[in-house]
């Protein structure tokens, strides 16, 4: 009765083909699917690293400074402000000092919650102004970059004005390659490269990661910091030079 239909499956045998173009479908239809999910994949995270860019460059800002009525200037920022008496406190009367710059002498100190800090306090004989620390403290605070030494706070009390940082405990990458300090250690070539990448890392947020890029003028071994774990922060940044491209000059870097 069912011989003549062609339709109808008799035996095991005859149902094969189809079995056959059902996995080859499957083969097909496959790598077609994950294609596609690779493809939404990497375009999800290409926008959202995009996103992530536009906020870093709309965070790092030329500084401009804000004058109140009665001539006090307020930069208008969440940074913490210290008194130079908090300062004094916060360093036990800058009892124990840890280097010092063009800006003046870096003091070890603690917060009053125990946060160890590097306290920069501007010496007589600084040639940076009122306005060109203001400045810097602008910057300073709207630049964030894991690569970066981070300002926890300054202090602008009369004629003092300070800088309060993030503590760096190893140091700086000069101690570490000349040697001499008692806490130097000999690096190893895959910390050096590490650390070479890190500041190169850092300095391309300066340049690239800004609205206008800031070019950092002083880079040097004693401007790049080491913390617990080895990793690299540049520090001295904050009068890095704003660079317009429609009125380009001339920088020389100290390396």
């Amino acid at each position: 009765r069912y011989g003549n239909n062609s339709n109808l499956c008799t035996n095991n045998n005859s149902c094969q083909p189809a079995k056959i173009k059902r996995k080859r479908a499957i083969k097909f239809v496959v790598p077609i699917v994950v294609t596609m999910v690779i493809v939404v994949v990497v375009l999800t995270l290409f926008s959202l690293l995009r996103r992530k860019k536009r906020g870093s460059m709309k965070n790092c800002v030329k500084p401009q400074n804000e004058t109140t009525n009665n001539g006090d200037t307020s930069l208008g920022l969440e940074t913490r402000q210290f008194t130079y008496i908090e300062i004094e406190r916060i360093t036990n009367n800058l009892r124990h000092v840890l280097g010092k710059g063009g800006f003046g002498y870096v003091y070890d100190g603690f917060l009053e919650d125990g946060t160890q800090v590097a306290v920069k306090i501007r010496s007589q004989s600084s040639n940076q102004g009122d306005k060109e620390f203001l400045a810097e403290v602008q910057i300073l605070t709207r630049i964030h970059h894991k690569n970066l030494v981070p300002l926890i706070g300054f202090c602008k009390d009369g004629e003092h004005m300070v800088l309060v940082y993030e503590f760096m405990s190893r140091g700086t990458l000069q101690e570490h390659i000349v040697g001499g300090d008692h806490n130097a250690v000999c690096l190893s070539w895959r910390q050096r490269i590490k650390i070479a990448v890190e500041s190169a890392q850092g300095l391309e947020y300066l340049h690239k990661g800004c609205n206008p890029p800031l070019i950092h003028r002083d880079v040097k071994a004693t401007n790049i910091l080491l913390n617990t774990r080895f990793e690299a922060k540049i520090a001295d940044f904050g009068l890095s030079k704003a660079f317009n491209h429609d009125n380009e000059t001339q920088i020389s870097t100290n390396v």
